[in-house]
């Protein structure tokens, strides 16, 4: 019988963990970390998370996302891969949480669908739950999430929340790529200005959004919530290749956020973005895309290669003051940014 020994991909064969280590290669992400897996299915907690199916007993993979969290190591480029069953049944399950180490990395495991993946992290199904306002905060550093999905909302049965926030961003420099941010996703939290989909505040920057739903449209929208907010700085993020849905009732939504005098700084990059009212499906038009007070202390750059439907205006004088569209050559020949008219 050939001898295992523990590796950074748990207790295989040298030549089990170099398919393993190939494989993660070829889906564009090599680590030098440990790799440890959760399955919500099929995991137990007491396994030592580092397989992904039950070999023997405690040897397998663990089922919650707090057990496969605290495995991972702060700084070392470890990854937690979640596996996920092609349904919402597979889902982890977790009422908030706090993701605080850095170069830690969550991977998910499923058709990397654009909306809705079903590596998926969701409230749990019990009876009677109050939805917690802050469901997911990311305030560790350079960390990658990707192909998972994130869900907020009461289902039959459980009680819905006011001013919900799906996603804090306070740290700087992780990347969300082939992500779903799906909040507001019951008629409490959807009707309520203070909700968001995604936070970013304390001063979190350089963080990078890449072929990313932020949204969504199975839960019609009231009163003044956004999409995005940007709070206390927070320069140089990027939304890329990025799709934002919102289903209105009133039209007063946002896609952008920013309440407060410097709220912004530096820059706020939105390339090759696509902004959907579902105006042909029942919904209202979105009177205003984007909503900047005076001096938000940062511009907005909205790439033309970016487009809105379903929308009236990109914001009002004092939002479109502090917006820049890029590619128009009217008046600004070779594309130079203009202010937003």
């Amino acid at each position: 019988m050939t001898q295992l020994s523990a590796g950074p991909f748990g207790s295989y064969t040298p030549a089990a963990a170099a398919a393993i280590a190939a494989a993660i290669a070829a889906g564009g992400f090599g680590t030098t970390g440990l790799v440890y897996y959760c399955d919500p299915v099929n995991g137990l907690d007491t396994n030592d998370g580092q397989t992904p199916n039950t070999i023997s007993s405690g040897h397998g993979p663990v089922q919650s996302l707090a057990a496969g969290y605290a495995l991972l190591r702060s700084g070392f480029n470890d990854v937690l891969v979640l596996i996920g069953n092609g349904q919402a049944s597979g889902s982890a399950r977790i009422t908030t949480f706090t993701w605080a180490k850095n170069a830690a990395h969550l991977i998910g495991i499923c058709a990397p669908s654009a909306v809705s993946q079903r590596a998926r992290i969701a409230n749990p199904t019990t009876a009677g739950l109050t939805i917690t306002a802050n469901f997911f905060t990311v305030s560790g550093n350079g960390c990658l999430f990707q192909n998972v999905s994130w869900f907020q909302g009461a289902g039959a049965g459980q009680t819905g929340i006011a001013a919900a926030i799906l996603m804090t961003i306070t740290g700087s420099r992780n990347a969300f790529i082939n992500c779903d941010f799906e909040g507001m996703g019951d008629t409490t939290a959807s009707a309520d200005a203070g909700s968001r989909d995604i936070l970013i505040s304390g001063g979190g920057q350089e963080n990078y959004f890449l072929h990313c739903n932020v949204g969504l449209d199975t839960v019609q929208r009231t009163n003044a919530n956004a999409s995005v907010e940007i709070a206390g700085g927070g320069p140089r993020n990027i939304f890329e290749n990025c799709t934002f849905p919102i289903d209105s009732s009133d039209g007063l939504q946002y896609a952008l956020l920013v309440a407060a005098a410097s709220g912004l700084d530096r820059w706020l990059l939105f390339k090759n973005c696509i902004f959907i009212g579902t105006i042909q499906s029942g919904g209202t038009a979105i009177a205003q895309l984007f909503h900047l007070v005076a001096s938000a202390g940062g511009m907005v750059i909205l790439d033309l290669a970016s487009g809105y439907y379903g929308v009236t205006a990109v914001g009002d004088a004092t939002t479109k003051g502090q917006v820049y569209l890029s590619g128009v050559a009217a008046t600004n020949a070779g594309g130079k940014g203009i202010v937003a008219t």
